[in-house]
């Protein structure tokens, strides 16, 4: 992977982390991320934003919550802030590899 790949994946990171962040109690799910981040002048599919929240989850930063209905055949996977990602984003945290806002 190249250093502007890496950069990239760290800026959308810090993206997903913001609309958390603002989505407050609410939550986000990969939808609504993906719109938010395509109006950032990111196009990423869902796949990907749920790798990233993954990643993200792996970190302590966000937890995630899988909503479904089996009758509609619907599957969704929520996003939330955690106060490791609050603390991250307010700069109260240790440095996060992958996370380097430099």
């Amino acid at each position: 992977m190249s250093s502007i790949q890496t950069a990239e994946k760290e800026v959308i990171r810090q993206e997903i982390l913001e609309m958390l962040s603002m989505a407050g109690t609410d939550g986000a799910g990969e939808k609504v991320l993906r719109a938010a981040l395509k109006k950032a002048g990111y196009e990423l599919s869902e796949e990907e934003i749920l790798r990233q929240v993954f990643y993200l989850k792996e970190k302590g930063l966000v937890r995630t919550v899988e909503v479904k209905n089996v009758k509609l055949g619907i599957r969704r996977t929520i996003a939330y802030i955690t106060a490791a990602g609050t603390d991250y984003l307010e700069g109260n945290g240790g440095e996060i590899p992958g996370m380097d806002e430099g």
